[in-house]
């Protein structure tokens, strides 16, 4: 009986916070590394019209416009790639 008491007393002993912490921090810095990968090399790219000297006005607007078609489709694919990034760290 007297050992169970010293038993449960000791379970009740003050924890040391500092190395409590500590791990804390190791397991966040450890879950933040492995969640969020390398952002996508596409990502970082970015679109030209391809305009050269002589060009027609409307074969100017076409070149133009597909060239930002090409970059909006990039600002969505990273976007929706960093909003799963962000589901997955939850």
């Amino acid at each position: 009986m007297a050992w169970s008491i010293l038993t449960f007393c000791a379970a009740c002993a003050p924890t040391d916070s500092a190395r409590v912490a500590q791990a804390g921090e190791a397991l966040g810095v450890a879950r933040a590394v492995a969640v969020w990968p390398d952002y996508p090399s596409d990502c970082r790219q970015s679109e030209r019209g391809g305009l050269v000297a002589g060009d027609r006005l409307d074969v100017a607007v076409l070149k133009l416009d597909r060239a930002l078609a090409r970059q909006n489709a990039r600002t969505l694919r990273c976007a929706e790639w960093y909003d799963l990034q962000r589901r997955l760290d939850r």
